[in-house]
């Protein structure tokens, strides 16, 4: 019906009045009010390990499962909570992801 130009034209019309339509109508009288953003990187703290209640570290009780330590698997957890580790296995599920 519509030839591909003619929708991508179309489409950046749209959004060009959208955009207008938003420019109108934000108030640039009002005050900015900053939110801390949990998600932003730059401002979010790494944890590292479990912190009490005046900030120092809790140690943990060894986990066991028939009388035997499970060191690997509390290895593991500290891995993925090491966040050099963590994104070293994110990039390489990544990588497996996109080159299998």
């Amino acid at each position: 019906m519509f030839g591909e130009e003619v929708l991508r034209s179309i489409m950046m019309t749209c959004i060009i009045l959208h955009n207008m339509i938003v420019e109108d109508e934000y108030d640039y009288d009002a005050a900015e009010v900053y939110e801390l953003d949990p998600m932003n990187t730059a401002f979010t703290r790494i944890y590292e390990r479990p912190m009490g209640p005046h900030g120092e570290p809790l140690e943990q009780d060894p986990l066991v499962m028939d009388g035997r330590f499970m060191t690997r698997m509390i290895d593991r957890y500290t891995e993925m909570q090491s966040s050099y580790i963590h994104e070293g296995h994110q990039l390489d599920l990544m990588e497996h992801r996109c080159f299998g």
